[in-house]
């Protein structure tokens, strides 16, 4: 029997210049390890570098400390194999704080990754980063 804390699902689609993954389920940090996990076994298997995360987890945000450690915890993986990651955060619960801070903090670790309010941006910016 699944956890309720630890459920999450991942649906991956592949377009031809990115992934774009849904993520949905509860938000925990383990969830979250375990989608970035997850996203980089598709970029492997797939050969692209471009993600668009749409994130929609129910609950609270996530605890600063645990957050900066699952992000620098992943952050080396995506730096050394050049990922471009749009992320879109759609649960209104979480505070803008938060998620510019784990922005920060993925570009300081030689993460490129942007935050977006809407899938629509997210999309051009990745799209516009991949055609520039």
């Amino acid at each position: 029997m699944s956890d309720p804390q630890t459920s999450y699902s991942i649906n991956i689609t592949l377009h031809p210049q990115y992934l774009h993954a849904v993520v949905t389920g509860n938000n925990t940090i383990q969830n979250v390890d375990r989608y970035l996990t997850d996203l980089q076994k598709a970029t492997e298997h797939h050969c692209i570098a471009n993600i668009l995360i749409e994130e929609q987890l129910t609950g609270k945000g996530i605890d600063t400390f645990e957050l900066f450690d699952v992000i620098r915890r992943q952050a080396k993986y995506a730096r050394n194999h050049k990922l471009r990651i749009a992320y879109v955060d759609l649960n209104k619960e979480h505070h803008s704080t938060s998620v510019a801070f784990g922005e920060n903090l993925a570009n300081i670790l030689g993460v490129n990754v942007k935050v977006f309010s809407s899938v629509d941006d997210a999309r051009t910016w990745l799209t516009d980063i991949v055609t520039a």
